[in-house]
């Protein structure tokens, strides 16, 4: 993980736009078109770092580093872990005023994950063993707004281990049909030490 890396996501914020232009029934098109940008983006995600400080003045992010990612609560009740999609979200969600301000800590430091990332985080149980009861991701909170609930986020990732097993067996099926044990070359019996 990058700390206040500068991370840009163009196509997929063009894809949001274009789901959020659907209304309340997306085109199947533009919800596969994210999906694939889903993947292959890097978003930042507001964190609070504890970390060594180098030389420099910079915080060191590996080794030590102990990072703590805010939850925003909506009106209802349901907590969100909260991603942006590039550096200028940050730069808007620092400037809104009013109610749709996010507290200090959601735009002060950053830290670049991808969406595997972000799904672990609210997948996975509390550190003390407890029940995560996050409700989803939210990418560019009171602009895009788009929510990816947990039980969708599962199953992205459990499509992609699915994806990643079946292109290993596929793998695992050619090495071994290509490689014949009679044809595989040994040094040859003559170890002996010559002067």
């Amino acid at each position: 993980m990058e700390l206040n890396k500068t991370v840009s996501n163009p196509m997929l914020v063009g894809v949001m736009q274009l789901i959020k232009a659907d209304g309340k029934t997306p085109d199947p098109k533009h919800q596969e078109m994210f999906m694939e940008e889903l993947d292959k983006a890097e978003f930042l995600a507001p964190a609070e770092v504890k970390a060594e400080v180098g030389p420099d003045g910079e915080k060191l992010v590996n080794g030590k580093a102990q990072f703590r990612f805010p939850i925003l609560t909506g009106s209802d009740g349901r907590r969100f872990f909260v991603a942006f999609t590039d550096n200028a979200t940050v730069a808007k969600a620092q400037e809104m005023e009013g109610a749709s301000r996010l507290p200090e800590e959601f735009v002060k430091e950053t830290v670049a994950v991808k969406f595997s990332d972000l799904a672990r985080f609210i997948l996975t149980p509390n550190p003390d063993g407890s029940e995560n009861t996050t409700f989803g991701i939210v990418i560019n909170p009171f602009m895009e707004n788009i929510v990816i609930p947990r039980n969708l986020a599962a199953a992205i990732v459990m499509k992609k281990q699915k994806e990643a097993k079946e292109r290993f067996e596929k793998v695992q099926s050619i090495v071994s049909k290509s490689i014949d044990p009679k044809v595989i070359p040994f040094p040859s019996g003559d170890t002996e030490k010559k002067d």
